[in-house]
């Protein structure tokens, strides 16, 4: 069996998001949520070491900005972790994931 190298888990969450690199977006799909890194799944190619910028509305009016740091590459699927978040954006994340675990708990605990 692997071993779990994240040092938190990822929670299976999807959200749509936008992708920008050297000003060009496209869209994406943001899946597995922590508050240090993402899932991604995107149409464009990237490799290991690339830094992209995410952005996807996690609540109405609300969105989640960061830029993040290709860690691992599996087909069309991106491991990444945030390299640079504002203090804003960060406290979002947080609290996404916070209630998307408390759901889970609460779901679980049925």
């Amino acid at each position: 069996m692997k071993k779990e190298m994240r040092s938190e888990p990822r929670l299976p969450e999807r959200r749509r998001g936008t992708l920008t690199v050297n000003g060009v977006t496209s869209p994406c799909l943001f899946q597995d949520f922590s508050t240090k890194g993402f899932l991604l799944m995107s149409t464009k190619n990237f490799v290991v070491g690339d830094i992209v910028d995410l952005s996807t509305e996690l609540y109405p009016g609300q969105v989640l900005k960061c830029k993040v740091e290709v860690r691992r590459v599996d087909g069309d699927c991106y491991g990444t972790m945030i390299i640079d978040i504002s203090e804003p954006c960060a406290r979002l994340c947080r609290q996404f994931v916070a209630e998307i675990y408390s759901d889970r708990l609460k779901f679980a605990g049925r």
